[in-house]
């Protein structure tokens, strides 16, 4: 069975009963590399983008592949890749696939989600995935049984573990997330309301519940297209900003402290 989050209305009395789950700092602009490419911070708290300079031998090979839901992350010695493969009635199917060669070849992938069921095809947004030595974090947003949500599972010794939900809404949207030793940090574009917003949702317990759900752009910002990363306490999180005037949009990063 899915593990449920918390009710939306008791997060947002949580949240007026204690302090902020991060200190943030001011969004700045930074500038990404050309893709792929991946959001780092320092322990310092300075964050960049840099080059993702794993590029696999192969892809798996799997029927209905979505070749643009694809993505990629190198762990300490194993190459992870997860996509979404699409059914003859247009729901899909999550996989993971680990490479010991880095992507000459792959072991069988396994299914982390099955329950999809709408009829998008592969027009969906793609999982998002990090890695902690070789064990492998996934978040996603599909529509389940009970509706559409962001979801997350993760993959430890080999073992995948059952999905839990992250939070529950309106539509699909994209994610990021980033990962330690405990901790988890899912950002996503919120998928509830009118107001274009990047929040996320941490956990310190390796992603079994997720303690807090905090915003990271403000009242001010048209945000999308979210990524994060983490390094001991420190979090960055980076958005595409539509800019009110028009003209195409900036990516900005916003840096905080985990209380």
């Amino acid at each position: 069975m899915r593990a449920h989050p918390l009710p939306l209305v008791f997060l947002v009395a949580l949240a007026g009963c204690g302090p902020e789950p991060v200190a943030w700092s001011d969004p700045k602009p930074i500038q990404p590399v050309e893709p792929p490419s991946r959001l780092v911070v320092d322990s310092m708290g300075s964050a960049r983008y840099v080059a993702d300079t794993v590029r696999p031998s192969s892809t798996p090979s799997a029927a209905g592949l979505c070749a643009a839901t694809l993505r990629t992350s190198q762990g300490r010695s194993l190459l992870f890749a997860s996509w979404w493969s699409v059914r003859a009635d247009s729901s899909a199917v999550l996989y993971l696939a680990r490479s010991a060669d880095r992507g000459q070849g792959w072991l069988p992938a396994q299914k982390v989600d099955t329950t999809d069921v709408s009829t998008n095809g592969c027009r969906r947004p793609a999982p998002a995935l990090t890695t902690v030595g070789d064990d492998v974090y996934v978040a996603y947003s599909m529509i389940a049984p009970e509706g559409k949500g962001v979801f997350f599972s993760h993959s430890m010794g080999g073992m995948l573990h059952t999905p839990v939900s992250v939070i529950y809404g309106e539509r699909l949207v994209e994610t990021g997330i980033a990962a330690d030793e405990h901790r988890v940090a899912v950002a996503y574009e919120e998928p509830n309301g009118s107001r274009p917003q990047i929040d996320v949702a941490i956990s310190v317990t390796q992603g079994h519940l997720f303690d807090w759900h905090t915003t990271a752009s403000r009242g001010i910002d048209v945000a999308s297209s979210p990524a994060v990363a983490m390094s001991g306490p420190q979090l960055a999180v980076s958005w595409l900003n539509t800019q009110p005037q028009g003209g195409p949009p900036n990516r900005v990063v916003r840096v905080g402290r985990l209380q």
